[in-house]
């Protein structure tokens, strides 16, 4: 497939980031698709706005160490980060090594699991793992307690080999056994709730001593020592499970056959996934290596790769507040001196909040999957109900509401002036100009008939007198619902 080099970086944004923003191209395109594609890979830039404990505090409120606020933390990240990657590997991440804050049951336990899966999802698999093995979230969505000699966990064994790193039916019910043998002497405690009376005091506790609330613990005094069998191989503690299940082909193949569902395109040929494994072993598993090396491969850039991924919710969401220019206007209200305990504000706890409904309502609720072996993806993610709500998200911070003589007025916000601000600054002489400008902001090539009935509705509004127009933002915003329905929108 002959692409230009401005369609190979606009695909590689659409796959290693969360859509080909025309901010964004104007950083990425000058660097050409090699440059594009290290630059994405390098999250050496990477900085959070703000920091994860201080979602836990609102303005005269007691802190509310909940899950669904430290989410938003993340949410915030998605909207607004200049490394993209670095968040749509952690999404990866948090599908893979899937875990449901109802079975958590501990707000403080999914801020140390979104701060685990964070901290370096680029990395080698084996630290991946190794970080996630131990991982109390993780731990207690498996029902682990205390791993003993005396109670060997078999589900944990299981999930280890099934979900994380071979799949299923490549490991027998005796390697299950002998795992879980390997795996004694795991635990977890959770100090949070004996830091204080409070939930303020508890937080400020963790901030101020830099503690984890809750950690994992190892007591090698119930350990089942000596040597066990597994897959052929021998080995005798969690790390050496870790260390052999790292670099085992099945994992290669297993993760690489994800990785490439996930950023390329469903049902993969057995010869891409083997070709791509080999690259992964290579590297010693480094998650960023893999994926340089998928973009190097031409299935990447064939016709059944290029717009042909069904967008995930994050990446249909999060792509039209980052197709939008949002970060200015999100931000706006952010504390300029900031600490971990710094209150929220409100301003940014509803844009954020509504972000994440959407993202629920689009079918993935983060910290909340399907099942413990993630969600559905692919063709998974579209339903009547789902594509109905898509066609509802029309952006955040859009507009403002004013008082004139007691009469309610909306206007557009930054976002909506970014939008009708790029289309006017083309000149566009025709109805058919402005709906070229108005696809080319939400990166979206149309069929002839579904131009055809952006070019009516812009017709409907006043035609090309609709650019001077007061409603024309709002025009661009009934335009976005309309390519909600188009299926080209809700792919990547």
């Amino acid at each position: 497939m002959a692409l230009t080099d401005r369609q190979k970086v606009a695909h590689l944004l659409r796959r290693f980031g969360f859509g080909a923003s025309l901010p964004e191209m104007e950083e990425y395109v000058p660097l050409g698709p090699d440059g594009a594609l290290s630059r994405l890979l390098d999250f050496s830039a990477s900085k959070d706005i703000g920091f994860v404990p201080q979602w836990a505090f609102k303005k005269d409120e007691e802190a509310e160490p909940g899950g669904y606020r430290f989410r938003l933390h993340w949410i915030l990240q998605m909207a607004v980060t200049k490394t993209p990657l670095k968040e749509k590997l952690a999404l990866f991440w948090h599908d893979h090594f899937a875990v449901n804050e109802e079975d958590v049951e501990h707000g403080i336990a999914m801020m140390d699991y979104l701060e685990t899966i964070r901290k370096n999802p680029g990395g080698k698999f084996k630290d991946i793992l190794t970080s996630m093995m131990t991982n109390v979230a993780l731990m207690r969505q498996l029902n682990v307690e205390m791993i003993s000699r005396a109670t060997p966990n078999e589900n944990f064994a299981r999930e280890l080999l099934e979900l994380y790193t071979l799949g299923e039916g490549n490991y027998t019910e005796k390697d299950i056994k002998e795992i879980a043998r390997a795996l004694t002497g795991h635990s977890h405690y959770d100090a949070f709730w004996r830091m204080g009376q409070e939930n303020t005091e508890r937080m400020n506790h963790i901030i101020k001593h830099d503690t984890p609330g809750v950690f994992a613990i190892y007591a090698d005094s119930v350990h089942i020592p000596g040597p066990k069998s597994v897959l052929g191989q021998t080995v005798e503690s969690s790390a050496d499970v870790v260390a052999m299940l790292s670099k085992h082909p099945q994992t290669a193949r297993y993760i690489c056959g994800k990785l490439w569902e996930w950023f390329a395109y469903s049902n993969p040929e057995p010869e891409t996934v083997e070709k791509l494994a080999k690259k992964f072993l290579a590297h010693d598993g480094s998650i960023v290596e893999t994926l340089r090396s998928m973009a190097k491969m031409d299935e990447f850039w064939s016709e059944k790769c290029v717009r042909n991924l069904v967008k995930n919710p994050v990446d249909y969401v999060v792509g039209i507040v980052r197709a939008q220019n949002s970060r200015e206007r999100i931000l706006r209200e952010f504390p300029k001196e900031n600490t971990k305990s710094t209150p929220i504000p409100e301003d940014i706890m509803g844009s954020t909040s509504a972000i994440m409904y959407y993202l629920s309502e689009c079918g993935m609720n983060l910290f909340f999957p399907q099942t413990v072996a993630g969600w559905d993806w692919g063709k998974g993610w579209i339903s009547t109900n789902t594509l109905i709500q898509r066609k509802r998200f029309t952006g955040v911070h859009t507009y403002y509401r004013v008082e004139n003589d007691g009469k309610e007025q909306w206007l557009p916000d930054l976002p909506m002036q970014y939008v009708t601000s790029e289309i006017k600054k083309r000149n566009p002489q025709s109805i058919e100009a402005i709906v070229a400008a108005f696809c080319t902001i939400y990166d979206c090539p149309l069929s002839i008939e579904q131009n055809a009935v952006l070019v009516k509705h812009f017709e409907k509004m006043g035609g090309v007198a609709v650019l001077e127009a007061g409603h024309f933002a709002w025009a661009c915003t009934l335009a976005l619902q309309l390519l909600g329905s188009a299926p080209e929108f809700h792919m990547c």
